[in-house]
């Protein structure tokens, strides 16, 4: 080589080399020895196999001069992968060209890039952008990013799910023309033209808008104005489930107080009226302890139901099955299906214990022929349900009516009225009690 041209070699940044036809390496310039960690004694006037103890024994690469030899004259950008002792895995670009000094000698110069540290940033940048997307693709929040004019660039999946709106028409249009027009919402352009500009982001800006197609929806936006790029991010939580469920959840503790407190009450009352019947303390737990299990077993129905509404036919069971009677010969219930709300419930339970008491301590329950007889029927008035009860005993004998009104009686004589709002009657034929209770059922 000549002295202009091995200088113009050496001075190149990157590796050169200059091989015989036999590839025997005529000339490498220095930034082949400090890339490849090698000296001039190590590599001119060797084969290039032989470099660095074979390292540079690379197939590919053989290829490429077997093939510049028989056919080509230039290559450019041949892609080499190779994994050397010394300095670990490299990716090479190889562009060839073969100089003709004379018919019969052909001398072959090899430029090498070394792209190990480019692609290894390429692939970083690839491999961060799709953890980027998926990332974003992840969050449960809509999430848009949106040009400095607020045009959408991007929007991951839940944005489109949750809004039910496609790229097509989201990518590329201005926020506000996103779903025909539905994002034009005069909070949102305050958020994004007022407060973003000055504070360069805002927190939990509330935002409640009536959408065509899913219907009324809170928001809660979140934006930032991204410091070295030109870019705005917008994350929208949908907050409407969630205060659905905390407005659902006060109405519940609200009830659930109320229904407390009425228990409570109720209980007091029960409480009330025993000892102000009773003779004895003995009578008094008996009495209460009865009434208490009755509330008792109409709270469990009332449990177990969700609605909170009541069969009345396995009310009356339940109340006579803990009085150990069940439908037999000597007990029938008949009626047309009717459900009580809570109110209903707890009133008519009492009343429905009241009458069993009565009848096991003096009625069709106390003697071995009685039965009974318990019927009721719906007719409609004024525009409302009413409900018709008949509780009948026979097969017992009453020599004298009743004179004392003990709290049993009281309570079905009086308190069908408050409780229920309607009407009740009690009678005591010779062959026993007859009750009869009327009101108007809740819609």
């Amino acid at each position: 080589m000549t002295e202009i041209a091995t200088s113009i070699v050496d001075t190149m940044r990157e590796p050169v080399l200059v091989l015989e036809p036999d590839l025997t390496v005529l000339h490498a310039n220095r930034s082949f020895y400090r890339c490849f960690h090698t000296s001039e004694a190590e590599t001119v006037g060797r084969q290039l196999r032989e470099l660095g103890n074979g390292q540079w024994n690379i197939p590919a690469l053989r290829q490429l001069l077997e093939e510049m030899l028989n056919e080509n004259d230039t290559v450019e950008d041949y892609r080499v992968e190779h994994e050397f002792e010394t300095i670990g895995k490299r990716v090479m670009l190889l562009n060839a060209r073969r100089l003709q000094q004379s018919p019969d000698r052909k001398r072959i110069f090899i430029a090498i890039s070394d792209v190990t540290d480019r692609e290894r940033l390429e692939n970083e940048l690839i491999a961060s952008n799709e953890f980027s997307e998926k990332l974003i693709d992840s969050i449960r929040e809509g999430l848009l990013v949106l040009t400095p004019d607020l045009v959408v660039e991007s929007a991951n999946q839940t944005f489109y799910d949750l809004f039910q709106v496609s790229p097509e028409e989201t990518e590329g249009r201005l926020i506000y023309d996103i779903g025909n027009g539905q994002w034009d919402i005069p909070a949102l352009r305050r958020a994004l033209e007022d407060v973003l500009p000055h504070d360069q982001r805002f927190d939990d800006f509330e935002v409640t808008h009536q959408f065509p197609t899913i219907g009324r929806r809170i928001m809660l936006l979140n934006g930032r104005a991204l410091d070295h790029l030109p870019r705005i991010l917008l994350a929208i939580r949908d907050e409407t489930e969630k205060r659905r469920h905390e407005s659902q959840q006060k109405v519940m503790v609200g009830e659930l107080q109320h229904r407390v407190k009425n228990i409570l009450a109720n209980v007091h009352s029960i409480a009330t009226a025993t000892l102000r019947r009773s003779n004895s303390l003995a009578e008094f737990e008996a009495a209460f302890l009865d009434r208490l299990k009755s509330l008792a077993r109409t709270q469990d129905l009332l449990l177990r139901e969700s609605s909170g509404r009541v069969d009345l036919h396995e009310l009356v069971s339940w109340e006579l099955a803990a009085h150990g009677w069940e439908e037999d010969g000597r007990l029938t219930i008949a009626g047309p299906e009717v459900t009580l709300t809570r109110r209903e419930a707890q009133a008519f339970a009492m009343l429905v214990h009241e009458l069993a008491t009565n009848a096991v301590k003096h009625g069709a329950f106390a003697r071995s022929g009685g039965r009974l007889d318990i019927t009721w029927r719906i007719a409609r008035q004024n525009g409302r349900d009413n409900l018709s009860f008949e509780w009948r005993e026979d097969g017992v004998r009453i020599d004298k009516q009743p004179t004392s009104s003990g709290f049993g009686s009281g309570l079905i004589r009086r308190s069908v009225g408050h409780m229920l709002g309607g009407t009740s009657r009690l009678d005591f034929s010779p062959r026993g009690a007859i009750c009869k209770v009327e009101f108007a059922l809740d819609a």
